[in-house]
């Protein structure tokens, strides 16, 4: 079965994170298709509100001169570095978004409508997280409405292997090890190393969990040989994954983020997610609801 990805593309081509991250991770491209997404930047000040286009030539003379000075230029570069790497050019889409609805909600309705595996993001994905979190519209998107995994890469470094999947027994974990499983399902340079952290040393469900967990990632096709479990002690679940994803040097982290809201904004600031995502580095960080 193909793997399709979603991969956003800025002017910045030469340094898209997201690009090398795909390039580093997958040796079997032959089932990889690629649809790369440049969404033309909203002015500052613009509000977060969608564009009435038809009331605002201002709007549509700013989308087509950055869509031609600097979208178009971006997409040929991005396909030609792709080309130079050993991806056809019937794996590689190209598709533009005038950013009517703002960056977020022209990536989320893209990822949505068009069912892809996964949305990919460079250095960028923080300020897109965060700005997920501080609009009012976003933020419900964000705990109720996002149904496609996201991965947000931060500085791959080239020569990393293997997926550290945090598991804890929520069904938004569950559907992470699916997905780790569906992703490395064909690329065996790639392990998964179910990881699950307790708040103190009883970790009396942890059995359960790992059952749990193992059986979404071999109904994928892998193989026991390349799962292992780990079990750690921890009082900072974040502090502890990022150590270890460090420490075992590996590709990517990937965990679920719980659809429960919560009561403050000061709380969202202090999840663990978010907490991974402001420190991971040299890897990518795959999240699922």
């Amino acid at each position: 079965m193909d793997k399709h990805l979603l991969v956003t593309v800025s002017d910045e081509y030469h340094t898209s994170q997201s690009l090398r991250f795909v390039h580093h991770f997958f040796t079997n491209r032959s089932e990889l298709k690629l649809t790369l997404f440049y969404v033309v930047p909203r002015k500052p000040d613009w509000r977060l509100d969608p564009i009435d286009l038809e009331a605002n030539p201002e709007a549509i003379v700013h989308i087509e001169h950055d869509k031609a000075v600097h979208g178009v230029p971006a997409m040929a570069k991005a396909k030609e570095w792709l080309r130079s790497m050993g991806f056809g050019d019937d794996q590689v889409a190209v598709k533009f978004s005038n950013g009517k609805l703002g960056t977020v909600k022209e990536i989320v309705r893209e990822s949505e409508e068009g069912l892809y595996d996964a949305a990919v993001l460079g250095r960028r994905g923080l300020s897109w997280f965060e700005e997920m979190v501080t609009d009012s519209i976003s933020h419900r998107i964000l705990w109720e409405s996002l149904t496609f995994p996201i991965w947000i890469c931060r500085n791959p470094e080239k020569g990393r292997k293997n997926v550290l999947v945090c598991v804890d027994g929520s069904e938004e974990c569950m559907r992470v090890a699916d997905h780790a499983g569906f992703m490395v399902r064909n690329e065996p340079d790639h392990n998964i190393t179910l990881l699950h952290v307790c708040s103190d040393d009883r970790c009396i469900d942890a059995e359960q969990i790992f059952g749990r967990a193992l059986a979404e990632i071999k109904a994928n096709g892998v193989d026991d040989s390349r799962i292992a479990i780990k079990v750690m002690t921890s009082a900072n679940p974040a502090r502890t994954i990022l150590a270890e994803a460090n420490e075992g040097k590996y590709a990517a982290v990937a965990i679920g983020r719980t659809s429960h809201k919560p009561s403050s904004l000061e709380h969202i600031f202090a999840t663990t997610s978010l907490k991974i995502l402001r420190g991971i580095d040299r890897a990518a960080l795959w999240l699922c609801k």
